[in-house]
This record gives C-alpha cells, sequence and structure tokens, in this order.
C-alpha cells in the first residue's frame, strides 16, 4: 500500500541476545552487527508470524557494526509482504535537524507475560541531527522525551532496540547501533542505509531509487493510505457489457477475479506476441496502442488499482507502492481542454477522496514513485494532439523517474510519436482462442456471482445452472463458428456477445453491424421486460423515442470532437432533439428525459456530478453514423475521410447508408485517394473504401472492381499496411500475391497478413509460403492465431519446420502429422507417456520442455537419438531418472531449470556436453564437474546464500573446468562487489555477468579482462 504499512517490516532478531532488523525484502534482515556476534544460529521472527525462521550471515562489518542475515524462509507471508511494496531508503540532504522521524524495535523494557517471554513494539519520535554526527559518519537521533528506566538498576532502557530501523515517513534511513553515553538516554545513534547499500553484500536487495530526504511530512503517509483505498474503490471495478440482466443497478466486473492479462506485441512486423504484464516490465515508459474495446482503459484502471494496494504479482511487482496518477484524456478535454499542472494530477482522474497536503504529488514524482497513466490520446482533438505531447514531455523531463503508460488508437499518432520521450510502442492485439474461451469464463462466472445476490435462493441455483449450461454452448460456437470467433477478438465484442447469447438463448449475428444492431435492441428494448422490471415512472420512452435521442447526442460529441458532455449540453441537445418530437416532448422536460435515458436506457454513464458520456465509444461512433444516415447528412462525413477519430462513424455509416448514398461515399473515397499527394494519405482513403465497401451485402460490380483494384495496387505489401490489410479480412486473401517473384520483406510483409486472417482461403495461401526461408518463422506463431486443427490440417501437414512451439494438449497431438521439427519448445504438464507417443523420435535437435510439473520420467528421451540441446525441468525428477542423460551421446548443450539441483552426486558425468546453464543448489556441486571433460560454456543462475560462496566458486573455477571459454553469471538485479582476478587464469576466457542491478556492481580484475568482460545491467527505470 503506497504510504503505509511500512512499519510492519520490523522484526525480531534472536542472537547473541534480543535485537531488532528490519526487513529489506521477505528473507533479507539488516540488523546491528553485535547482536548476533560469536554465536552460530541466528533466528529472525515477525511478530505476526507463529515461528522464528533460521538465518545465514550474508555479511557482517565490524566497523560500521551492521550485519546482513538471510532467512532460509520467507519471514512474512507473500501476502503479508505485497502490500509493502519495494523499499524506499532515503539519504538526509539537509544540514537542518530532520523533524517527525521515528525509531521502531523491540526493546527489552517491553517484555510482558507472566515471565517476561513475550515483546511488544516501541516506538519513539525523533530528530534526525546531520551535523551531530558528521565528522563519525553516524546518524544521530535526539528523542523528543526522555525513554525512563522502569525497571531501575542502571541498565539502558534501549536493551534490544540494536538494529532498529529509523525511518522518515516511509522512508528507511538506518538502523541503530549503541546509545551514546552522558546523553541520559534523549539521543541514539545508527548508521546510515547508504552504508549497506554500497557494500558487497547488497544481494539484489528490493529497493527504490535512493531518495534524497530534506524534510518529513507525516500527514503524506496517512494521505496515501486513503489515496490507496480510493483508487481501490474507483478503480477495482469496470462496467461489463451485459451483466445487469438479474437486476442489479449497475453492470460491473470485479478486476480483483476477473481481470484477464491480455497479449500485446513490442516489435514492427507483429511477431513478438507475450502477455502485456509481461512487456510492461521492463519498459519504463509505453505508448501502449489498442483499437476501440481492446482494454486499454480496463488495464490503466487495473494497474492503478493494483499499484497502489501492492497486489501486483511477480511480474509487475517493481510497481508495488508507486503512486498511479489516472489523466482520463476525454474529460481533461471536457473540462476545456487545459491539460493538468503537477498540482492537479490527482484531481485529473476524479477520484473521490480528501484533498491530499500541499506539494504532495510534487513530493511523490520528485522521489520517482509517481505512476502516470494517460488514457486516451485519441480522444483529444487531433489539432491539440501536439499540445499534449509537449504537455507529457515537459512533465516527464521534469520529473525522469517517473513510471508512464499512454494509450492510444493504433492510427491516431504517427509510429514513434513518443520515441524522444523514451517511450516504447506495445500494440494490444486480437483476443487468441484461449484468450476467447477465458474471457467468456470469466464473464460467466461474474454472471454466476451475481445469482449469490438474490434473495431467492432456489432460482438463484437454477439461474447457475443454466449459466453454465450457456457457457458450454457458447464456446462450443465460438469454435465452430469462425465468423462469430473473428467478431469476439477484443473484451467488447467479447462481452457483447455473451450478453447476446444469454439474452437471446443462443441465437447469435454474425457480422460486426449487427452485432451492434442487436446489442442496442437488447439494451433499449428488451432489457427491462427480461429482467421483469415494470415501468413505475410517469415518463416513459420506447426502443424508438430513445434511439432517436441518444443518436442527437452521439452526433454532437462526434461533430466536436469529444467523449463527454456536461448535464447543460445533454439538455441544450436533447431540447431541439425533442422540439422535433412532439409525442416525446409532451411526457416531459429535457431534464427529466435526460434523467430517463441516464437511469435506463443502459447506454449512457455519469462518470461525475457533471460528466456524461456513452459506455463505450463504439456504441457512440454507431448511433452517431445512423443519425448521419437518417438526417440526410452522410456526404458530410467526407470532410472527415482523412481523420482517422472517424474512421468507424464513416465505416458503420455506410452500413446504415442506402445503397445509392453508399456508392457514392466509396466513389468519393477512392477519388480523394487517387487524388492523394502522399503515399500514407492515398494508402489510407483506399483502405478506408476497402472497409466500407466489404461491410456492404450488395455493391456495384464495377465499383467494388475498382477498390479491389486500388487494393490490388498496394503489393508488394508497405511496411506499416500488414494491420489494416488484416482488418480486411478474407475478403483481401485473393488480392495478395503468391511468394513467386518478391524478395524476403516482401514476402515476410505478405505471409504476415495471411497469416492473421481466419479463413481455409487465408491458410491456403499461406502454406504458399512456407518454404520461403524468411516466413518459416511465422509458422509457429500461427498456430497460436489460427484454429488448432484447422491449421494443423491446412498448414503446417507435412512441413519440416525449424522451430515449433506448443502450450496445448491440442497441439502435441498433432506433432506426429508435421514433418521434422529441428527445435521444439513444449510447455505444460504432460506425462512421460503423452511426450514419448507425440514427440518425433527423429529431427528433434533441440528440444526445451518447460513449465511441466508432473514428468516423472525422461527414459523417452534415449529415443530422440539427434538431440544435441537439451532444456529439462527437475520438478519431479531425482538423480536416478537423470541417468537417462547417459543415452544421449549427442548431447552437447544441457541446461537444468526449476529448483535448485542437488543431484549432482548421483549424476554420471557427461564428457560429451560442452555448454551447461544451471540452477546453483547443493554446496560442492562446481567440484563435481572435474569429469565433465569436453565443458567449455558455462552459465549459472545463482540463488546463491552469499557472495562469498560466489567468490568460492570463482576461485575454483581455474581447476575444475580448465578448457572454459565462456562463463555467464545471471544476478537477477543483484548489485555488490564480485572479485574475478581468480578466472584470468583461464586463458582466452569471456565473462559476462547478466542482471546486474541499477546501482551497478564493482568488479575486480575488470581492467585485466577488458572487452572480454561484458555486464549487462537491469533495466530499471528509476535509472537516468
Amino acid at each position: 500500500m503506497i504510504g503505509g504499512r511500512v512499519l510492519d517490516r520490523v522484526v525480531v532478531v534472536l542472537g547473541a541476545g534480543q535485537g531488532t532488523g528490519v526487513l529489506l525484502d521477505r528473507r533479507t534482515v539488516m540488523t546491528a552487527r553485535h547482536v548476533i556476534e560469536g554465536v552460530d544460529a541466528v533466528e529472525v521472527i515477525h511478530p505476526a508470524a507463529d515461528a522464528p525462521v533460521t538465518c545465514t550471515v550474508l555479511w557482517a562489518d565490524r566497523e560500521s557494526d551492521v550485519a546482513l542475515l538471510q532467512a532460509t524462509d520467507d519471514v512474512i507471508s507473500a501476502e503479508r509482504a505485497a502490500p509493502l511494496g519495494s523499499l524506499r531508503v532515503g539519504t538526509v540532504a539537509t544540514w537542518s535537524p530532520l523533524a517527525h522521524c521515528q525509531i521502531v524495535g523491540f526493546p527489552q523494557i517491553q517484555r510482558y507475560g507472566e515471565r517476561g517471554e513475550d515483546l511488544e513494539y516501541d516506538q519513539y519520535r525523533a530528530a534526525v541531527l546531520p551535523m551531530a554526527g558528521r565528522m563519525r559518519n553516524v546518524l544521530v537521533c535526539e528523542l523528543d522525551r526522555p525513554a525512563a528506566d522502569e525497571r531501575g538498576g542502571g541498565t539502558s532502557p534501549f536493551l534490544g532496540l540494536s538494529g532498529a530501523p529509523v525511518f522518515a515517513g516511509a522512508v528507511l534511513l538506518g538502523v541503530v547501533t549503541q546509545v551514546p553515553k552522558g546523553r541520559h538516554h534523549m539521543r541514539v545513534e545508527a548508521v546510515s542505509v547508504d552504508t549497506v547499500l554500497d557494500i558487497p553484500a547488497n544481494d539484489g536487495l528490493s529497493v527504490h531509487r535512493r531518495e534524497e530526504v530534506t524534510d518529513v511530512h507525516p500527514q503524506d503517509d496517512q494521505f496515501e493510505i486513503r489515496y490507496a483505498a480510493d483508487l481501490r474503490s474507483q478503480y477495482r471495478k469496470t462496467e461489463i457489457f451485459g451483466i445487469d440482466e438479474l437486476g442489479r443497478s449497475e453492470a460491473s466486473w470485479d478486476l480483483d477475479t476477473a481481470y484477464l492479462s491480455l497479449e500485446a506485441d513490442g516489435s514492427q512486423d507483429g511477431t513478438t506476441r507475450q502477455r502485456i504484464d509481461t512487456l510492461l516490465t521492463d519498459r519504463p515508459r509505453v505508448l501502449l496502442r489498442g483499437e476501440a474495446g481492446a482494454g486499454k482503459t480496463t488495464l490503466v484502471w487495473w494497474l492503478a488499482a493494483h499499484a497502489a494496494n501492492g497486489t501486483l504479482d511477480e511480474d509487475l511487482a517493481q510497481l508495488n507502492g508507486l503512486v498511479p496518477f489516472v489523466v482520463p484524456l476525454r474529460e481533461v478535454h471536457a473540462r476545456g481542454g487545459r491539460f493538468p499542472g503537477v498540482s492537479e494530477l490527482l484531481s485529473a482522474g476524479r477520484v473521490v477522496g480528501d484533498t491530499p497536503p500541499e506539494g504532495w504529488v510534487r513530493r511523490v514524482l520528485e522521489a520517482g514513485r509517481g505512476l502516470l497513466l494517460v488514457d486516451g490520446l485519441d480522444e483529444v482533438p487531433e489539432r491539440e494532439r501536439e499540445e499534449a505531447r509537449r504537455w507529457l514531455s515537459a512533465l516527464l523531463d521534469r520529473y525522469p523517474h517517473t513510471r508512464c503508460m499512454a494509450t492510444v488508437r493504433p492510427n491516431a499518432v504517427e509510429r514513434d510519436w513518443l520515441a524522444q520521450e523514451g517511450f516504447a510502442e506495445l500494440t494490444l492485439l486480437p483476443m487468441s482462442d484461449e484468450d476467447i474461451n477465458a474471457f467468456a469464463g470469466a464473464w460467466h462466472d461474474a454472471a454466476r456471482l451475481e445469482c449469490d445476490q438474490l434473495y431467492d435462493t432456489r432460482r438463484g441455483q437454477e439461474e447457475r445452472e443454466h449459466l453454465s449450461t450457456l457457457e458450454q454452448g457458447l464456446i462450443h460456437q465460438l469454435e465452430e463458428n469462425s465468423a462469430l470467433s473473428d467478431l469476439a477478438r477484443t473484451p467488447l465484442l467479447c462481452a457483447v456477445i455473451c450478453a447476446l447469447h444469454r439474452r437471446r438463448g443462443g441465437l447469435l449475428p454474425t457480422t460486426r453491424w449487427s452485432l451492434y444492431q442487436a446489442a442496442l435492441a437488447m439494451l433499449l428494448g428488451g432489457r427491462d421486460a427480461g429482467r421483469g422490471v415494470r415501468d413505475t415512472s410517469t415518463l416513459s420512452l420506447d426502443s424508438g423515442e430513445q434511439h432517436a435521442l441518444l443518436q442527437r447526442m452521439a452526433i454532437w460529441l462526434v461533430r466536436t470532437g469529444q467523449q463527454q458532455m456536461t448535464r447543460d449540453q445533454a439538455v441544450q441537445q436533447l431540447g431541439p432533439a425533442m422540439r422535433d418530437m412532439s409525442q416525446i416532448s409532451a411526457k416531459g422536460t429535457p431534464e427529466q428525459v435526460l434523467r430517463f435515458l441516464l437511469d435506463r436506457s443502459g447506454l449512457l454513464q455519469e462518470r461525475t456530478d457533471d460528466a456524461i458520456q456513452f459506455i463505450h465509444r463504439t456504441f457512440q461512433d454507431f448511433l452517431a453514423a445512423k443519425e448521419f444516415h437518417e438526417s440526410g447528412y452522410i456526404l458530410e462525413l467526407l470532410k472527415h475521410a482523412r481523420d482517422e477519430v472517424w474512421r468507424d462513424v464513416i465505416v458503420l455509416a455506410v452500413g446504415h447508408a442506402t445503397r445509392r448514398d453508399a456508392q457514392e461515399l466509396i466513389e468519393k473515397l477512392v477519388e480523394f485517394g487517387d487524388a492523394a499527394k502522399g503515399e500514407d494519405e492515398r494508402s489510407y482513403l483506399h483502405l478506408l473504401a476497402a472497409g466500407c465497401a466489404m461491410s456492404l451485402l450488395s455493391l456495384d460490380a464495377g465499383l467494388m472492381e475498382t477498390v479491389r483494384e486500388r487494393i490490388r495496387a498496394m503489393m508488394p505489401i508497405r511496411a506499416g499496411l500488414e494491420n489494416e490489410l488484416v482488418e480486411l479480412g478474407d475478403w483481401v486473401v485473393d488480392l495478395m500475391p503468391g511468394p513467386e517473384g518478391l524478395d524476403d520483406t516482401e514476402a515476410f510483409a505478405t505471409a504476415y497478413v495471411l497469416m492473421q486472417i481466419r479463413s481455409t482461403r487465408a491458410r491456403r495461401a499461406f502454406r504458399a509460403f512456407a518454404s520461403v526461408p524468411s516466413c518459416k518463422g511465422l509458422l509457429a506463431d500461427g498456430w497460436t492465431l489460427q484454429p488448432v486443427d484447422d491449421y494443423a490440417r491446412e498448414v503446417l501437414a507435412g512441413i519440416d519446420l525449424p522451430f515449433m512451439y506448443v502450450d496445448t494438449r491440442s497441439k502435441l497431438v498433432h506433432l506426429p502429422g508435421l514433418g521434422s521439427v529441428s527445435e521444439l519448445h513444449v510447455s505444460g504438464s504432460y506425462s512421460a507417456e503423452d511426450l514419448d507417443a507425440y514427440l518425433p523420435t527423429r529431427g528433434i535437435e533441440e528440444l526445451w520442455i518447460g513449465n511441466n510439473e508432473e514428468l516423472a520420467s525422461i527414459a523417452f528421451l534415449r529415443a530422440r537419438a539427434d538431440l544435441r540441446d537439451l532444456e529439462v525441468p527437475l520438478y519431479s525428477l531425482n538423480c536416478e531418472q537423470l541417468r537417462a542423460l547417459e543415452g544421449l551421446p549427442g548431447l552437447r548443450s544441457l541446461e537444468f531449470v526449476g529448483t535448485p539441483f542437488d543431484g549432482w552426486s548421483g549424476l554420471a558425468p557427461l564428457p560429451n556436453v560442452s555448454s551447461l546453464r544451471v540452477t546453483n543448489g547443493d554446496p560442492g556441486w562446481l567440484a563435481r564437474l572435474s569429469e565433465w571433460t569436453g565443458l567449455e560454456e558455462l552459465s549459472i543462475s545463482p540463488p546463491w546464500n552469499s557472495y562469498r560462496t560466489a567468490q568460492s566458486d570463482i576461485a575454483q573455477m581455474p581447476c575444475v573446468v580448465p578448457k572454459l571459454q565462456s562463463l555467464v553469471l545471471r544476478f537477477y538485479g543483484r548489485s555488490g562487489t564480485l572479485d574475478l582476478t581468480p578466472l584470468l587464469g583461464l586463458p582466452g576466457l569471456c565473462v559476462t555477468l547478466d542482471g546486474v542491478g541499477p546501482e551497478g556492481m564493482r568488479i575486480a580484475g575488470a581492467e585485466e579482462f577488458g572487452d572480454r568482460l561484458t555486464v549487462n545491467r537491469t533495466l530499471d527505470y528509476r535509472d537516468s
């Protein structure tokens, strides 16, 4: 939790006596050295834990009287630790007294119980006096009142406080080491945390960038606790279409339980698919592109709620404890268009909560703790987007350690629009079949939760059973109907399909236009009736009347380039509309009609007291398009043909238009494209014409051929047009060239488009590119995007592949039907019998088996005699089972993954293995490699207990592995000191230190190694 629970890091240390310590992470404790001096066994216990945890000494320094302990197990649980976030540490950066600090620990005077066996926290308010300890480099803390010794006898009341943390607010300054004499117990002295973070044993501690502390603001911490709660309340739920059928007043989805991490891409060619959580990990600034309904805003809300409360999982744990500022640009623009200043960032997101302490936002950003979430750059009018970029650039330039994610529609800004500001670009990808099924399951889970709200428990149980039946039926339809599954590629439309499937008893539309139409009919027409809601109000509007009024509001928003309107603006639009509809004006005032639409239509929402918007921009655009048609303004759309913001409105308007209007609109788009001076504009307009043409059931054959010719003229595909052509779907397949005559770049772009189009024609056309070397890498990617069985049969059957990734059983069973696979990655828990049955026996040279916790034998590998490179999990394997590796004389490269490997004692030498990658486990493992006589490359990912162990291993290497030519040490964010001089005895050895922490690493012997040493730092958003 931001600003909160920092005192939960304080623990009891049981060594030579009883002392205090502070958790730097779940297993690392900092304390005073004299607490553990002269003892072999040290234990640590957190007051909330049931039993102490044994610790080893990572590092201890007599001069500074500080020690670091490494616990053998978590001192606190992951659930208790998560809200703590990363540790904040600071340096006193003032010579003036630093008031409002505190010391927290377990002095023995706080013992209680019959025999004094129980401890209690004690808390001291103090001021840090920087000048008082300047010459001795210590932190002098003066208490605000004497610490009385109630027991008498002259013993110190601070006995047991040694190692206690000194906090300035939520920032750790140091730990207590001694009490100076002659000060009447009014002072304690501490060593600065800087001293500890600069020592060799800084073993990858999870800390924020060091802050310069010049003042303490106690009110900040209390406000941040409340702010985190406010963010959770406001952003932990998002509206989900169609979940209010059982009668709840709001359709909302609990993101804590139903969030789906979607796939995104960080490459320009669209071939690097990963979950968005993973991609965000090492990208401090991101411009996230995504279509309408792709989940951009949901991701913003989810990050805000969870980062503030410290509940993000391992991939994004570094965001825990950051302070989110949500800036929804649609609301910013609606309130006058002025972009928020630093002090206005909090109010920009309209979080309902207390007023912050003066200067709080600035202090957060200066400390590098801000998480800026800018949602909807495309919702700023095009003429103002450059101003938005300048605003964001200036803000981040002033506070360079602020992490930031901004969202935008795919084509609203050019590529690399924010590259100079250090932004990486990611694009949310359409949901895969597996994602769609997961989303449908989560949607129905959310609906089933609603059943628990029913007073009639019998009805609730019946509804739950009905929902389960519907869910299975929908998933079956999605698997069988590719047109339907293609519509479900975004979370919004997938939710619409789930809702319609439920509401209409399984009858579903199969075109985008008819899907929207049916969704609106459900909301405006049968929604209340389907829920058994009787209209008891004096004002009643039928579906057609609501439609007409909402269209007027939607067209005003589109024309003015806004996404929301004030109450006064809404009333101003409804007034003239009602004057044209006498039957409505007789029913009530514009104010009353607005309230009815807000309460009953299901399409409008009131984000704040004075901010009204449609539940999603997609429905706004659909209604506006219908109004353009019905009002006779459809050709007005041509004025905006070049504006990407209007693209969806134009395409949807064609679906509403008469045949004559649609034809004229498409003809004009073609003419505009022909007359365009720039290639980008010409392509955009012709693609827009094609998007309109393919959405119609009927179009003049001559005009359709004209449009097809314009698209055919774009071949071979120019870089940057791939995704736009994919949107044209099966319509474009016949216009694309075969591989003959294309260079590698052109062939790749063409194959990439075909790979993403889910149709039999596209798959057959894609197979023709399988023999093109530059396209072979796409074959594995395509299996993720396409129906598994159809793709295996129509594309992969009999083809020799350089690489394949198998992550489901449905793919695994198809492997025998493929040709040879040189490199095979198999992810998931499959039995040895299944792997033996389906893995090819010939042709596999590299095999990676991952995330498999059920594998109990690898004997089946003996039948794969071509294996040269193997990666095998250790979760369920013992040393005896690993003897199967002795039957692979061709094996040259071996990697063990999973738990630390302790089975070396019984594993026979593999002298033919020249490359070994391993997670280090039991002591003495390295010495046993002396019989691996061919070893030339060694890569270690060490959970080393201390640098002392690392140095011992390094010292042995010249004797144990004399032929070693390459050594990779993976540190996963660690920093400290490492002595490489023993390795100078291995001539020609190249050393790579991978994943070194942001504070860097001090390396003895670096100069002697010269360019044979490579240090890869961890990407850290706090680096400047």
